[in-house]
């Protein structure tokens, strides 16, 4: 039985395409949805950018905070149950898995590949390395 599914968000067109394929998957099975967003924490690469370390990753996890707000409101709208987080770490496939794991995640929706990495591959990292290692079913969505 499908009762909690988790949604990596990374604003991403296959992530879009994730979130609405999980949207009705909770629909049917009256399931709760986790949306998160991770953070990598960078410095700043041009000195003369203007920001510290610390600017640098508020700035991240607002611009996260953001989108996810959005998502949630649209959940909250269509009556489904929801809960959000900005995950920060070195290893997005590490913190999604961790999350999964720690929440009772039933089954992982997420896009084919993100905003990272190059078009011409088939799989991106993070959802490879998410399903080879995920104790729980992970649906790709292209």
């Amino acid at each position: 039985m499908i009762k909690h599914i988790m949604v990596p968000y990374d604003k991403s067109e296959p992530a879009n395409r994730a979130f609405d394929f999980a949207v009705d998957l909770a629909k049917k099975y009256n399931a709760t949805i986790s949306v998160l967003s991770c953070v990598v924490p960078q410095v700043p690469m041009d000195p003369n950018f203007g920001t510290t370390y610390a600017d640098t990753l508020r700035f991240m996890q607002q611009d996260a905070t953001n989108t996810i707000s959005k998502l949630e409101s649209m959940l909250i709208e269509l009556k489904i149950p929801v809960k959000t987080a900005i995950l920060v770490g070195v290893s997005i496939t590490d913190e999604l898995l961790s999350y999964a794991e720690s929440h009772e995640v039933d089954i992982i929706v997420m896009g084919s590949r993100g905003l990272g990495g190059f078009k011409k591959l088939l799989l991106g990292s993070v959802a490879s390395g998410v399903s080879q290692h995920s104790k729980c079913p992970v649906l790709i969505v292209k």
